[in-house]
């Protein structure tokens, strides 16, 4: 069944594309796999529409749009690429003012094994004669033999082992049943075999066939047809991969007059068709273009699920009841390339090789390097003439409009481009805004500022991004990059080394700043700032003033103090303009800073640290008694540690030294003196340990007291 999606019908002699970007178009476009209808067969035109219409995108797709008259009801053929059909049945668009659009047809891409499997057919380049002609078992045939013509029913193909003296073979034998009765034939001596029922015939043809449409694998032939039965003009449009689009611009720098820009479009025609006297449109933007393979045709797989059979019912054996009731209870996304080539023209070029230097010709001495001087500028005059008549000699052949989010080039001319041929098309001659200047960038070159130009996009179009040749004095200065420019943007180009001027990058750490200092619950709190100093020298040696651009890169963290805000800031780079007089040298100083913030614990940092900062000047005299008293609370838990450790030390040194005395007790009698003596130290020894250990005791209670304090003098402490 035709569906039809209608909107405003676009004008006869609007291009089919225009009303897509509008979104307003006859769309009909319906899709059959099932070969050719039996209309189409009855009115085939010979050749395919025409190329009227191309719009390629910057997407890297195009479209192309087929117009031409038809008479009555037509099938027209074309011819695709096997890869270009998914795109083909993604955008295809169909326009009949008489509404009789009828299916498209093509030929599928099923895999030839799966309409075998169809057939119930297996033809694989290896079977054997007697493999094919098993799966037609029971099929009536007529087998022609040297012998003579035999009829019947194939029973089967069989294979026998002959053996000779020599030799050992294995041959195939088709068994048939004849109204004589069973008949067997060696293959190797049939010469031809026919089936006798015309369905197995035109099954085993079908076979073939389907084989046969599979060979051409590398274009596949779309059938567009329409109905009706008067003369008429219908058309055809869709999106293909097509190569992008290129630009590249001239640039005639003017010192007293605006500069002119002329940009050319690179058009590729990589279809298998010429385009003759097409309508070319150029369309810059980045819509979304994708491939999906609609050509594949796709088998879901389905369970298999077996046909419910009720059979007799079986003897039942009942258990008995136990007692008890038991129960059982889970998927998938452009830098703009910046290429800056220096090039300069040497002001004093040597004469051209061949040219005399002395004697003849311009004459020698002075006189003869002033004559010489005097025809290089004259050729340099006639250079710059040729170079200024850019504007009048090449004329734009492009419109350029808005479409949407998109921006439109229409060559005004028809353009005729050969299949396979390449061509360049002028889509912008205009006058342009701008100023030269140097941009000087240490992180590009740390000696010499860039020759450039602010280019102002004051011609109303946009422009793509591309190759710019820069003319200047009537001379080639140099290459530059252009990035994608919308009406009235600005944009720096640069093209050339300036060797004219001299520059000099420095950059020198300022002394840090303290901003800060607090202490909250036991944390002292420091903030400070760091400054970096940036010092630009640049020499200008040239006879006019220098107009500089300045390039800083940004640094993480890192705030603008001086001046306090840049001419221009980009997502990288503050930019700074200054200008420097003929002959002279001029400096420029910026200024960046960066927080720092340091946080101390006072509890258990470095307490020299503490007596630091507490000792320095440039805080309160309340913070800094405050960090005194902390100081000394330190200082008195750090002596009652020291004297414990003391204390714990010397009952160690007792412990041991008495180890010593009961080993030297053991080899000793009880009534000898050196006995009696090590019993009187053993017992004034431990009389010592039972003091130190209450020292101990009350050495640790004393320590965990003083930290208390100070736990709760910092926890309390809040002072700037």
């Amino acid at each position: 069944m035709a569906v039809l999606h209608r909107c405003k019908k676009p004008t006869p002699t609007a291009p089919l594309h225009r009303h897509l970007l509008h979104a307003c178009a006859i769309t009909a476009v319906l899709f059959s796999s099932v070969g050719t209808p039996a209309f189409a067969q009855e009115n085939r035109s010979k050749a395919p529409l025409p190329i009227r219409d191309v719009v390629l995108f910057s997407s890297g797709v195009g479209y192309f749009q087929h117009t031409g008259e038809i008479d009555g009801g037509a099938s027209i053929p074309f011819s695709f690429r096997t890869e270009q059909i998914n795109d083909l049945l993604k955008s295809l668009v169909l326009f009949d003012p008489a509404g009789q659009v009828k299916p498209v047809t093509y030929t599928t891409h099923d895999p030839a094994s799966r309409g075998l499997a169809g057939l119930g057919i297996d033809l694989n380049t290896s079977l054997s004669m007697g493999a094919i002609l098993r799966q037609f078992q029971g099929a009536q045939v007529r087998v022609t033999t040297a012998g003579g013509v035999v009829e019947g029913r194939i029973v089967s193909v069989s294979t026998q082992i002959l053996t000779t003296d020599k030799t050992t073979a294995q041959i195939d034998i088709l068994n048939l049943l004849t109204p004589a009765g069973l008949t067997s034939i060696p293959l190797h001596e049939i010469k031809q075999v026919k089936f006798l029922d015309e369905k197995y015939e035109a099954k085993f043809r079908d076979a073939l066939s389907l084989l046969a449409a599979g060979l051409d694998k590398e274009r596949k032939t779309v059938y567009v047809n329409f109905g009706g039965e008067r003369r008429r003009d219908v058309r055809m449009g869709y999106l293909l991969e097509a190569p992008v689009w290129k630009t590249s611009y001239r640039l005639v720098l003017g010192d007293n007059k605006p500069h002119y820009l002329q940009g050319w479009a690179v058009v590729e025609n990589m279809t298998d068709e010429d385009w003759k006297d097409v309508n070319l449109s150029l369309v810059s933007g980045r819509p979304v273009s994708f491939i999906q393979n609609l050509y594949l045709p796709l088998y879901i797989p389905r369970p298999v699920v077996q046909p419910q059979i009720v059979g007799s019912p079986r003897p039942q054996l009942h258990a008995g009841n136990l007692g008890t009731d038991g129960s059982v209870a889970q998927l998938e996304a452009e830098n703009v390339l910046r290429d800056e080539v220096a090039a300069l023209s040497a002001p004093n070029a040597p004469p051209p090789a061949g040219q005399p230097t002395g004697g003849g010709g311009f004459g020698g001495g002075i006189n003869g390097v002033a004559e010489m001087r005097k025809s290089t500028m004259a050729r340099r005059r006639n250079l710059g003439e040729a170079v200024d008549r850019l504007a009048t000699s090449v004329a734009a052949q492009a419109e350029g409009s808005e479409r949407g989010e998109l921006f439109e080039y229409a060559i005004a001319q028809p353009v005729t481009l050969p299949s396979r041929q390449a061509a360049m098309v002028p889509i912008v001659g205009s006058d342009i805004g701008g100023e030269k200047l140097s941009i000087f960038n240490p992180q590009v070159n740390d000696t010499y500022p860039m020759n450039a130009v602010k280019l102002v996009n004051t011609t109303g179009l946009h422009l793509s991004g591309g190759p710019l040749t820069v003319f200047s004095d009537g001379v080639y200065a140099g290459d530059g990059q252009i990035a994608n420019l919308q009406p009235n943007e600005e944009r720096l180009i640069s093209y050339a080394v300036d060797l004219q001027v001299e520059g000099k990058y420095e950059t020198q750490s300022l002394p840090q700043q303290f901003l800060s200092l607090r202490a909250d619950s036991g944390v002292l709190h420091i903030t400070r700032r760091q400054r970096l100093e940036h010092r630009y020298t640049f020499k200008n040696k040239d006879d006019e003033p220098r107009t500089i651009i300045v390039e800083q890169p940004f640094l993480p963290d890192w705030k603008l103090i001086q001046p306090a805000k840049a001419d221009e800031t980009t997502n990288n780079l503050y930019r700074f303009r200054m200008t420097v007089p003929a002959k002279t040298t001029g400096e420029f100083t910026a200024v960046t800073e960066q927080p720092l913030f340091e946080a101390i614990q006072l509890v258990n940092a470095d307490i020299n640290t503490i007596l630091y900062w507490a000792q320095n000047a440039q805080l309160s005299e309340k913070l800094r008694a405050s960090l005194k008293v902390i100081v000394e609370m330190r200082q008195r838990i750090t002596n009652l540690q020291r004297q414990r450790q003391q204390a714990e030390n010397e009952i160690r040194a007792i412990t041991e030294e008495q180890a010593r005395i009961r080993e030297n007790m053991k080899t000793l009698d009880k009534d000898n003196p050196l006995y009696q003596q090590y019993v009187k130290k053993l017992t004034e020894q431990e009389s010592r340990i039972e003091a130190l250990r209450a020292e101990v005791r009350q050495l640790q209670a004393a320590g965990n007291s003083a930290q208390a304090e100070l736990q709760r003098f910092l926890e309390t402490l809040n002072v700037e």
